[in-house]
């Protein structure tokens, strides 16, 4: 997505948007997918970048193979 768009959106609506990619990709049972969409989403705007510890513990939910846990994370992100 070109960067203008990105910031044309609030912040708030684009979050929402990211999360709802990756609810989606949950909702086909692609949990890989729904991580790796929601990080490379979230982080292509740089007021939305998530801290390391939260990349890494996405990584750890993926390898865990814990859906329900990741689903939780992204909820309660703001």
């Amino acid at each position: 997505m070109e960067r203008s768009l990105l910031l044309e959106m609030t912040r708030d609506k684009y979050v929402e948007r990211c999360k709802q990619r990756a609810f989606d990709h949950l909702e086909r049972g692609d949990l890989k997918n729904s991580v790796a969409s929601f990080v490379e989403n979230i982080n292509a705007r740089p007021d939305c970048e998530l801290p390391n510890y939260l990349e890494r513990l996405g990584g750890s939910l993926l390898t865990a193979n814990d859906a329900l846990g990741w689903r939780t994370l992204i909820e309660i992100l703001r």
